[in-house]
């Protein structure tokens, strides 16, 4: 693997991480009661799909604004 691809690599890697923790916040701040009791009961697919959702919902949103 070369560097060039290398940096790519972690350049994605980074901004994945960063736009994952953006709807994970968005969450925690906008729906606490949600997040607080799917935390408690370890249903941590329900968390997956809020966050899955969520994205879809920003994407949605940029695409019509584009």
């Amino acid at each position: 693997m070369s560097g060039k691809v290398a940096l790519q690599l972690n350049a994605i890697v980074g901004v994945a991480s960063t736009v994952a923790a953006s709807a994970i916040m968005w969450l925690v701040l906008t729906r606490p009661a949600d997040v607080a009791v799917t935390v408690a009961s370890h249903d941590y697919e329900a968390l997956v799909v809020a966050i899955g959702h969520q994205l879809g919902a920003w994407v949605h949103a940029l695409l019509r604004f584009v």
